[in-house]
């Protein structure tokens, strides 16, 4: 089970492009749209094509997934959020207006991530 986070998502959507690993699935909570630039303080788009983080993979995820995603998110619209659910393949849970799901914008523990993960369960028939 992999739990990623904002650029986190983002490593799991490349690394699942060149690895296959029996992964049983994925919660990847308000990824940044970096196919747009980010607001000041954050990586510009020539810093994130000379690290190789561009293109944002859009290639379907070889495993289930939830993409969780923020009303009003400042690296992440709605939008761009439900544009990377459908390339992922991604359930897409609306989480309301709950920022960058970090602790400047309130968040430490985030019990409900508990219960995302548990409906990952493909033994559960939630993906098939």
């Amino acid at each position: 089970m992999l739990v990623a986070h904002s650029a986190g998502v983002l490593m799991v959507a490349h690394w699942a492009q060149v690895r296959r690993r029996p992964i049983k699935g994925a919660l990847l909570a308000t990824p940044p749209d970096i196919d747009r630039p980010l607001p000041a303080g954050y990586p510009t788009p020539q810093d994130l094509q000379a690290g190789g983080w561009l293109p944002a993979p859009r290639s379907r995820l070889p495993f289930p997934s939830i993409l969780a995603a923020s009303a009003d998110d400042p690296l992440c619209g709605p939008a761009a959020a439900t544009e990377l659910a459908i390339a992922w393949g991604s359930r897409l849970v609306h989480l309301g207006g709950v920022g960058h799901l970090n602790p400047a914008a309130g968040y430490g523990s985030w019990p409900m991530a508990h219960d995302l993960i548990r409906t990952l369960d493909v033994g559960e028939g939630v993906f098939s």
